[in-house]
C-alpha cells in the first residue's frame, strides 16, 4: 500500500481537503475530496467521520488538540 497525503487548501471562504497517494514526480489521482464552504461544524464532523473510516487516527488527534488548547507555549503560534 502506498503512502497517502492529506492535502488542505484554503480559498477565501472555502477549505478543500483531499487524500492522494504519495508520488514523486508524477501525477496522483484523488482518492477522496471534500470541500467545506463555511465554518459549519456539521460539515467538519462529516470530514472527520470520512477520515476515520479511511483509517486516520481522528480520536487520538482530537484528544491531542484538546491538550494543546491548554499549552501556554502555543499561545503565540
Amino acid at each position: 500500500m502506498a503512502d497517502e497525503l492529506l492535502v488542505v487548501k484554503k480559498d477565501l471562504e472555502k477549505m478543500k481537503f483531499k487524500v492522494v497517494d504519495k508520488n514523486v514526480n508524477k501525477w496522483s489521482p484523488k482518492k477522496y475530496e471534500r470541500i467545506i464552504g463555511s465554518k459549519d461544524f456539521n460539515m467538519i464532523a462529516y470530514l472527520f467521520y470520512d477520515l476515520y473510516q479511511m483509517g486516520y487516527p481522528i480520536e487520538k488527534s482530537y484528544n491531542r488538540f484538546k491538550d494543546m488548547l491548554n499549552d501556554p507555549e502555543l499561545f503565540f503560534m
